[in-house]
């Protein structure tokens, strides 16, 4: 009877999960059996219409590099507990008080404070979306003191919709190798914003752009090709004014100014030839600038990297500066979704906005790190205020191909990886953020922090989802913005853990609250070098963005530090740095600031000659100083990201980790002495 009852058949049985639950299954948190196109709870309930699978896929396994950062943490915050509570111990035995003090932790439940819309008209004395006045087609941020945003908004007229006036689907066409002439329009007046008296053909400027397309502006986003095509051929073919949010004669010119630095014509790339482009850029600015649009946003901050990426780094951070400023006259910081539901600017308007915003915030994390200065663009009062740019599937799927390559056009993702760079650079500035507070608090605050740091950044990978992460399997099919993506997520494991590289770690895998800063330093820096070797194999390193560098020199830092066999990756870093330094001319100077530490640190030793003659390791370059101490926010630390109730993405594959050698203090000394003389960090 026993054995008839265990193998008689149960209706509670449970039924096996499925990897993916539909949208609605999801959001009603409800088993989903997983049919498509409908499953069988929308079946049931009668949702056939509203049963969808656009969610993100199931969540990737988590790897054991995740979970002992997990156990980390907490083991960190239970000895930070720890003494917090001893301090109240002390505080109660000195000044006397309450016997205990357990009821008085705080509560883990957040509240929400909602804000109720009101009708009156004194709403709009508070509101913060009221600050932004329609100007001449463009928000304008007026605060709540000044005069000027309650002045009459003028009927709008029909010349503010290009799309009335022109062909909304007329574009620009890049005439490429491949492209019937058919296609081109000869008579149009491609260059009329150009110098006039540089020679520059259609076919050339068509070529260097759309390489600049593919490997410079695609990290960050920082132009939009389609609508800038679209714009350019509005702003050129109409004879009227039309809105053309995306281009602008001050932005053409910038944009030309850094593409010629991939011409293989050595008088297009001469920088005399170069500078020119600029100095026309800077022609427009005044004029641009009195009635701005994120057009002025996107020049001014092309026109710092085109500084940065000549050496002269101060410059290039004053125009990016004058950009955020731009940024600020315009309001990008402030949420504008209720003028799309009053109807004064386009659900489009929006949607731009937003990308300018987060397009700002990127690269603002990634001038920090460059010049290891304060962050310049304003945090609005909640993160989720601006939303991470929306990801659109149809752009997403637009064709990305090099044909240098050798390898088939696959979607873009373009939308996809900025979104996810953009919650990438959200934990990169909490990250700086605990770097830049180091040495300032007790030792078992500063495990807490880095602590929840590497957490955030394990979160973050471990979310990534598969068309944006890079593993063994697709590593070879890498567009460039994924890479820079990746190399960014590791260089944050260096400068989260290099100021504490000499600490005495314990066993990685243990339970104890000790974190292996030197293990976690190399593994990062191995990973920066597989993923550049990827990028030279793939595209060359004569096609990279500037921000690229930083990542290069932190690699080579640690390798510095490790000392011994790994001095031969120096070497590697070094001469990738002058093969990039073949079209950015900062990246030969922070080159050769690699080559002086090299030098300096083997001091004539013999002994570093052995590993120096091995044969080369098929890894990349590593680049770009560290960043110098970056002054607290005015804004309380720990208010600055709810980081904990984000959910982020997260990025490739981990390569085996090798353990350190013992440090030489020859080389602790070099370096160390380089990280104080030297306030600049690697270039945007």
């Amino acid at each position: 009877m026993k054995d008839a009852a265990r193998q008689a058949p149960t209706s509670r049985a449970r039924a096996p999960y499925t990897a993916q639950a539909c949208d609605i299954c999801r959001r009603k948190k409800i088993r989903c059996n997983g049919v498509k196109p409908v499953c069988g709870p929308c079946v049931a309930s009668n949702r056939h219409d509203e049963c969808s699978w656009t969610g993100d896929p199931a969540r990737h396994p988590r790897t054991e590099a995740h979970f002992e950062a997990l156990r980390k943490r907490i083991n960190a915050l239970e000895a930070y507990c720890e003494n917090l509570e001893s301090m109240i111990d002390k505080c109660n035995k000195d000044h006397g008080g309450l016997s205990t003090y357990i009821p008085l932790r705080p509560s883990p439940e957040y509240q929400t404070l909602e804000i109720e819309e009101a009708g009156n008209s004194s709403q709009e004395l508070v509101a913060a979306a009221e600050n932004l006045k329609l100007e001449d087609r463009d928000l304008v941020m007026y605060g709540n003191v000044a005069p000027f945003r309650f002045a009459p908004v003028p009927a709008q007229s029909t010349s503010r919709f290009p799309e009335i006036i022109a062909d909304p689907n007329a574009h620009y066409v890049l005439w490429l190798d491949g492209v019937s002439s058919s296609h081109v329009n000869s008579l149009f007046d491609w260059s009329r914003y150009l110098p006039a008296n540089l020679l520059l053909t259609r076919h050339e400027h068509d070529k260097i752009i759309d390489l600049l397309f593919s490997f410079f502006t695609s990290w960050c986003l920082r132009v939009v090709p389609t609508l800038f095509l679209r714009d350019m051929y509005r702003a050129i073919a109409s004879s009227g004014t039309v809105k053309t949010p995306h281009y602008s004669p001050m932005l053409h010119n910038a944009l030309i100014a850094l593409a010629t630095a991939f011409s293989d014509d050595p008088h297009i790339n001469s920088f005399k030839n170069r500078e020119q482009y600029a100095i026309k850029a800077k022609s427009y600015l005044e004029y641009e600038c009195e009635k701005p649009n994120i057009c002025v946003v996107q020049a001014l901050s092309l026109l710092g990297s085109f500084h940065a990426s000549n050496g002269d780094q101060n410059l290039g951070y004053l125009y990016f500066g004058m950009s955020t400023r731009v940024g600020q006259i315009l309001g990008l910081e402030v949420d504008c979704s209720r003028l799309v539901k009053a109807g004064k600017i386009s659900h489009d308007d929006m949607l731009d906005r937003n990308w300018a915003h987060w397009t700002a915030f990127s690269l603002d994390v990634c001038w920090s790190l460059y010049v290891g200065r304060d962050c310049s663009v304003p945090i609005p009062a909640h993160v989720g205020d601006i939303p991470i740019p929306f990801v659109d599937s149809a752009f997403d799927q637009m064709t990305w191909h090099h044909p240098g390559a050798k390898i088939p056009p696959q979607p873009s993702f373009l939308s996809k990886t900025f979104a996810a760079t953009c919650e990438l650079c959200v934990v990169a500035r909490r990250v700086m953020e605990v770097v830049n507070r180091l040495g300032t608090r007790q030792d078992v605050v500063n495990l807490e922090l880095i602590s929840k740091m590497d957490l955030q950044l394990n979160n973050w990978k471990s979310q990534l989802c598969a068309e944006v992460d890079i593993t063994a399997s697709n590593r070879d099919l890498s567009t460039p913005h994924r890479l820079m993506m990746h190399l960014l997520y590791w260089l944050m494991f260096i400068l989260l853990h290099r100021p504490l590289f000499n600490r005495k770690a314990r066993t990685v895998y243990s339970s104890e609250g000790e974190i292996d800063h030197k293990k976690l330093c190399k593994r990062a820096a191995d990973n920066i070098l597989q993923i550049l070797q990827t990028w030279r194999k793939l595209y060359t390193l004569r096609y990279v963005p500037v921000t690229l560098f930083q990542a290069v020199f932190s690699a080579g830092t640690v390798f510095l530090l490790a000392g011994g066999h790994s001095l031969v990756k120096v070497e590697l870093c070094i001469e990738y740095l002058n093969e990039i330094g073949k079209s950015w001319k900062s990246a030969t100077n922070i080159g050769a600031i690699l080559q002086q530490l090299l030098e300096d640190q083997e001091g004539g030793k013999e002994k570093g000659k052995e590993p120096r003659s091995s044969p080369p390791l098929s890894y990349p370059p590593p680049v770009g100083p560290p960043p110098g101490y970056l002054p607290p926010l005015d804004e309380p630390f720990d208010n600055l990201f709810d980081m904990d109730t984000m959910h982020l993405p997260v990025t490739g594959g981990e390569l085996d980790s090798n353990y350190w050698q013992v440090d030489d203090p020859a080389v602790m000394n070099v370096l160390a002495r380089f990280l104080a003389d030297n306030d600049s960090g690697a270039h945007l």
